[in-house]
C-alpha cells in the first residue's frame, strides 16, 4: 500500500485562487492524487472527521465514479459491517 499524501496546502491554494471545491478536487485527481489522498487532505484542511471528509470527496463530481468501489474498503478501515 502506498503512503497517503497530504495535498491540503495545494487544496487551499486552489481555493484561494478562486477554484470551487469540486474543481480543486478534480485538479488534485488529475495531478495524481488518489481518493485516499484527497480524503486525508480534505480532513486536514477542513478539520473534520474522516467520515465527513469521505462524504465530501465521494459526493464531488471528481470522484463520483469510484464511490461504490471505495465503500467496502472504507468499511474495512472503520470496522463497520458490510451490508
Amino acid at each position: 500500500m502506498k503512503p497517503v499524501l497530504d495535498f491540503s496546502k495545494e487544496l487551499q491554494r486552489k481555493l484561494v485562487d478562486g477554484k470551487t471545491f469540486d474543481q480543486a478536487l478534480a485538479e488534485l485527481r488529475m495531478s495524481g492524487a488518489s481518493i485516499v489522498d484527497c480524503i486525508a487532505s480534505v480532513r486536514n484542511f477542513h478539520k473534520c472527521s474522516l467520515e465527513e471528509a469521505k462524504r465530501r470527496v465521494e459526493l464531488s463530481p471528481a470522484w463520483a465514479d469510484v464511490r461504490k468501489a471505495t465503500e467496502d474498503s472504507f468499511r474495512d478501515l472503520t470496522g463497520e459491517p458490510k451490508p
